[in-house]
């Protein structure tokens, strides 16, 4: 069964079936942008396989790394589809990527009209925001090496996908500064323990 399958699964079968009517494959290359900053979003992805980086870029032209999607998951600006307005992020492909993917406009058609859409795109509203919630609480209290230790908990199973420069974006430090945080942490757990 296909990561698409699964996810509508979740519906009751008439719902299910509207999602396989609307949501059409679609790949994009390694690098590929879906949303560019300054783009008004005009669709929303699923990932049936491939990485997704979400990210916006600061004052001094520096890439932040706010999220990374992989299969199984929505991918879109959502912030901007929901005020209509332009995205402030932009969301790259990491690896060559499959997608099913539906228009803006129709998908938000779609959700409207079906309440088992609406229990699940409710369900994963949720997820989303607890996901952020979680991160911003990261981002302001924790120092950078918790933040690597946490992403190796939440992200263990995407760091072999990400390059250093794309975790270190995301935990917020460079990358030579990540190198530094993996020796220390390294050296800790290599030293032995201590004896009473």
């Amino acid at each position: 069964m296909s990561e698409f399958e699964r996810f509508l699964a979740q519906l009751p079968a008439p719902d299910a079936a509207r999602g396989r009517e609307l949501f059409r494959p679609a790949k994009l290359e390694r690098g590929e942008l879906m949303v560019r900053a300054g783009d008004k979003p005009d669709r929303v992805g699923f990932i049936e396989r491939g990485l997704f980086r979400v990210y916006q870029a600061d004052a001094s032209g520096t890439d932040r790394t706010l999220a990374f999607r992989a299969e199984g998951e929505l991918v879109c600006a959502y912030s901007a589809a929901l005020r209509r307005e332009t995205s402030h992020v932009t969301i790259e492909a990491l690896e060559p990527a499959e997608l099913m993917v539906a228009p803006r406009s129709a998908y938000d058609a779609m959700v409207a009209a079906s309440a088992g859409w609406q229990r699940l795109i409710a369900k994963l509203t949720e997820a989303l925001y607890l996901r952020v919630e979680q991160r911003q609480t990261e981002l302001l209290l924790a120092d950078a090496a918790e933040r690597y230790q946490r992403f190796l908990v939440g992200h263990g199973d995407l760091a072999s996908r990400l390059t250093q420069r794309q975790i270190a974006s995301y935990v917020g430090v460079t990358p030579e500064a990540l190198s530094r945080i993996r020796r220390r942490l390294i050296s800790i757990n290599d030293e032995p323990a201590a004896t009473a």
